[in-house]
């Protein structure tokens, strides 16, 4: 059998925290934590124990990349998108959850092209990823997306729904930076983030945060609905992120792959 796939994570917050433990208990076999890395060593130490992985190593973030496989981004976007600069030409595999930092910036996905760098967009808080790519090679009229968060996770407060932003995917990136990866992974598989219609509200009524997309095209129209469970560990995104970025590494060690 092969070495099992050393998996290194960028951050360990709400979302690589969660993807550790699950590394650390129903990962399937083929896949281990090899290192992690956050602001500080030492307490990236302490949580890799604390999660289950003292044996993984705790490394400064520039050294992360050369002590893994699979470099997983959980990062903060500035953050990230530091990262995600320094290891685009390294010819690496990176999985990276700040979709919001590649939409802002095209040159990075064209010199991972270039270098041979894997970059892998998981779907996140986004269902119907899968159609839109298929969709993609035929011709797509319109994708429009709403979101509505809790006040909570858009750090606004009001008495009643608030739209807060209507414009393109790449204008909404820029405007709310830490909470438009859906919007950004729907510019990634469909038809850019120039044409992508975003509206973002506020809804103090929410508990959960609520995705509608409507994909106009030439061999399908799709609506969706997605009502997701904010994370305990952070408001401004969804619980079902950390599992999507689960199944993509599930993935990588399955010789068998449903979907497109």
């Amino acid at each position: 059998a092969p070495p099992p796939l050393a998996i290194g994570i960028a951050g360990l917050g709400g979302i690589g925290s969660e993807v550790a433990r699950w590394l650390a208990g129903a990962a399937p076999p083929g896949l281990r934590l090899a290192a992690a890395a956050g602001r500080d060593v030492a307490a990236t130490a302490a949580r890799l124990a604390d999660l289950g992985h003292p044996q993984a190593r705790a490394v400064p973030l520039e050294a992360l990349a050369g002590a893994c496989d699979v470099l997983v981004e959980c990062l903060a976007p500035e953050a990230a998108a530091a990262l995600l600069d320094a290891v685009a030409d390294g010819g690496g595999t990176v999985v990276t959850v700040s979709v919001a930092a590649l939409l802002e910036r095209p040159g990075l996905l064209e010199r991972a092209r270039r270098s041979g760098t894997r970059i892998v967009v998981p779907s996140g808080a986004v269902a119907g990823i899968d159609m839109l790519r298929a969709a993609a090679i035929g011709r797509i009229r319109s994708v429009r997306l709403r979101t509505r968060k809790p006040p909570a996770g858009l750090d606004t407060a009001g008495d009643g729904p608030t739209c807060v932003f209507a414009g393109n995917a790449i204008e909404a990136c820029r405007a709310f930076p830490r909470n438009v990866n859906v919007a950004a992974t729907l510019s990634l598989a469909g038809i850019g983030g120039e044409r992508t219609e975003v509206e973002i509200w506020s809804d103090p009524g929410l508990a959960r945060n609520v995705h509608e997309i409507e994909i106009d095209a030439e061999d399908t129209l799709i609506r969706m609905s997605i009502e997701n469970r904010p994370s305990a560990a952070n408001p401004r995104s969804s619980a079902i992120t950390a599992h999507s970025v689960c199944a993509v590494l599930a993935g990588m060690v399955d010789p068998v792959r449903i979907g497109t």
